[in-house]
């Protein structure tokens, strides 16, 4: 049986589900986790949706977002959780993680080369432009009528998540399902708006002081950015993930850049690193390094230790790897 058939026929006879995702909610983990959200719910399910951090401001147009409550909120757990974008169940965080160690009817749906496999249900696709595009596929083999709001979740988790079509992960599949996507309706209009042109005073003020801690490497493949905790406090800026997604794009499309890395302290000796590549490097493996994941082309992790060692560690295996590639 495949996988996506194993997964609609665990959904079809649950009646009470809960859907969550990771740590740090992006553009896809909650257009996914609405989409299907709103899909089941059509067909008279009990849905709840759980997520440990709050949804990112810059994708509260969604309708149903309200309904992402936090772990303390969620009780009893159902029969039936669904995990959408999640490539371990540690990453849903240290609350919901207690909650679900154990659950014996786990669905695990997602697109990252990285996931550990950890469902009863693994329905995990590589080839996947969003894990939204999987949502998709799971909602129409439901018989489900992808009216404007579900279109308008799964839209943004799929044009997010792709770069707006940019990034390599897109397929002729994925472009045909955001036309499928545009005939159903989706307000175009808010979606570019609220993703792409909103921006409050204090996200352009992270992203000039961001840019002056902008470094590249002698040799012109790698260039770093970091964000310290003292610069969010003193901007008063809120640690909201649709804050930084596109700060590591800066040093990604400098001339000659092969890798592009954002360190990000999230809490005292606490760093979280992402990793985005722009043609060949694999930095999957470098995130996987430090117990970290995601794609070939754009990874992450978190690593203890305070900002300056990190950033020498994590740099010097850079360069080691680009060093072996090239054969210099």
């Amino acid at each position: 049986m495949h996988e996506i058939e194993a997964v609609a026929e665990a959904l079809i006879p649950a009646q009470e589900v809960l859907i969550t995702s990771h740590l740090v909610p992006d553009g896809d983990s909650i257009g996914a986790l609405i989409g299907l959200a709103l899909g089941l719910k059509q067909l008279g399910k009990g849905v709840h949706l759980c997520t440990e951090d709050e949804v990112p401001r810059m994708y509260r147009f969604l309708e149903g977002w309200e309904r992402i409550v936090r772990p303390a909120a969620v009780d009893p757990i159902p029969d039936t959780v669904v995990l959408v974008d999640c490539t371990g169940l540690t990453r849903v965080g240290n609350q919901l993680f207690s909650l679900l160690q154990g659950h014996p009817n786990i669905i695990n749906l997602d697109h990252h080369t990285s996931n550990e496999f950890f469902g009863r249900i693994n329905w995990v696709d590589e080839k996947a432009g969003a894990s939204a595009e999987m949502v998709y596929d799971l909602l129409r083999k439901l018989g489900v009528a992808i009216d404007r709001p579900i279109a308008n979740a799964i839209y943004t988790g799929i044009i997010t998540d792709t770069g707006s079509f940019r990034f390599s992960s897109t397929t002729s599949r994925t472009m045909r399902i955001a036309a499928e996507l545009m005939d159903a309706g989706i307000d175009q209009d808010e979606i570019r708006i609220q993703l792409f042109e909103t921006h409050t005073l204090e996200m352009l003020r992270l992203l000039g002081e961001s840019l002056r801690t902008l470094q590249v490497d002698p040799n012109g493949r790698l260039a770093w950015i970091s964000v310290s905790q003292e610069t969010l406090c003193r901007l008063k800026v809120k640690d909201d993930y649709g804050l930084f997604e596109g700060l590591i794009n800066y040093p990604r499309s400098i001339e000659g850049v092969e890798v592009a890395i954002l360190f990000r302290e999230i809490a005292p000796s606490t760093i979280k690193v992402g990793f985005r590549s722009k043609s060949w490097l694999d930095v999957n493996q470098l995130a996987a390094t430090y117990g970290g994941g995601g794609h070939r082309k754009a990874a992450g992790c978190v690593i203890e230790g305070g900002m300056d060692e990190v950033v020498e560690r994590v740099l010097t295996q850079t360069r080691e790897v680009l060093r072996n590639h090239s054969g210099d």
